[in-house]
């Protein structure tokens, strides 16, 4: 831990501890007013000596203070357990025992996922798994196609021999049959907002062992509320099907529409020739704060984005990944112009997951994880299966 993170949790423990420590002052001032002559019998009771006139000793004042002193103090100790208890549990999620992770100045690791073992996606407490279709892309999101190996999170686009439902929670119109499947993994609920969200990844090789063949993919990480429901918010990392070292970085704002548009998206895209995002695992990373964002690949800014034509997001939103794959719209395909080099089934893999909360965001993400205080408007469209909710 730095020096500022100790001095802020110090600062953070005294504050916490303030109302203990001011009441056992209290007590000690009190008991200070008490006269001398008050303890007189207690203190010949200690020194041995009994009192003459009820052949006993005459405690009362004496344990009086003693059990004053214990009773502040159980609650001063209760509540330092509690503080370091709260300590204790973080980061949330399934970090790995063995590793040692990075400490940033100003935020607190919050949420690691190491992909070591499943995640059962029905029951556990912060991930599910996305239901979801749009009407634009090839794809629609089951549960199937979210799989655990070799110590990864895989995604994987495969022809659809199936039949889903028409309705989703990422499309407020209804989803016509897809010809693909794919997989979806998000958070349960809007609880998430400022801070550092980071993953290791690698994008799909459209053909198998050919990481140099261009076709149509985007995978992804990043963070999203209600599209063309309600409070359209997006902050994005996107791997694309058309260059090896193709990347975008969007943010989008939005209120009540239900179609995109380009005036509602801000989007730069990066070609980096001494990389291939197929072949290789990198890092990617987003750091999301009042009034700004800033994109990392290996560390390194790539992009840093302030209020100007679109503002930054400053509602809550979920962690997203996922892989669809696009189709020609007037001639434009988003995310790689050879759909024709695309075969099936293709993955993409995901080494790990870290969220590090901003230390002056007091909301988000609640301090005991759970649904308790956050709004109406944060627990819209939590579900899964909106045909049947």
């Amino acid at each position: 831990m730095s020096p500022l993170q100790r001095c802020a949790s110090l600062l953070s423990l005294f504050i916490i501890l303030a109302q203990g420590v001011l009441a056992a002052l209290e007590a000690l001032r009190q008991e200070d007013k008490l006269p001398a002559a008050a303890f007189a019998l207690d203190d010949a009771c200690l020194a041995g000596h009994e009192n003459s006139e009820t052949d006993s000793c005459d405690l009362s004042l004496r344990q009086l203070r003693t059990t004053r002193r214990n009773e502040t103090l159980a609650v001063v100790n209760q509540t330092l357990d509690e503080h370091t208890q709260n300590e204790d549990t973080l980061p949330h999620g399934h970090p790995s025992a063995s590793k040692v992770y990075p400490k940033l100045p100003g935020f607190t690791l919050w949420l690691v996922e190491e992909f070591d073992q499943p995640l059962d996606l029905e029951k556990d407490p912060i991930w599910t798994w996305s239901d979801g279709g749009l009407k634009e892309g090839q794809v629609r999101f089951v549960k199937e196609q979210i799989k655990f190996e070799d110590g990864k999170m895989k995604i994987e686009v495969k022809a659809n021999h199936g039949h889903q439902q028409t309705c989703s929670n990422a499309q407020s119109e209804d989803v016509p049959h897809k010809a693909l499947v794919s997989g979806e993994m998000r958070t349960r609920l809007n609880m998430f907002r400022y801070g550092r969200y980071e993953v290791r990844m690698k994008a799909p090789t459209v053909q198998p062992h050919k990481p140099n063949v261009d076709g149509n993919f985007v995978s992804t990480m990043f963070v999203f509320r209600d599209a063309s429901f309600k409070h359209w918010r997006e902050i994005d990392v996107e791997i694309e099907g058309k260059a090896p070292g193709s990347i975008t970085v969007n943010v989008l704002t939005a209120d009540y529409t239900s179609k995109w548009r380009p005036s509602m998206q801000e989007s730069k895209h990066l070609s980096y020739q001494h990389m291939n995002v197929r072949a290789e695992f990198h890092d990617y990373a987003f750091e999301w704060l009042p009034g700004v964002i800033r994109w990392y690949v290996d560390g390194k800014v790539v992009r840093e984005k302030r209020n100007d034509r679109l503002e930054v997001p400053n509602k809550s939103a979920k962690i997203m990944m996922n892989l669809w794959i696009y189709n020609h719209v007037h001639g434009v395909p988003f995310g790689g112009e050879h759909l024709e080099n695309d075969r099936f089934p293709m993955e993409s893999e995901y080494d790990w997951l870290r969220f590090y909360k901003w230390d002056g965001d007091q909301h988000y993400p609640p301090a005991d994880m759970s649904s308790k205080s956050l709004t109406a408007d944060d627990m819209y469209l939590a579900s899964n299966n909106p045909c049947s909710a």
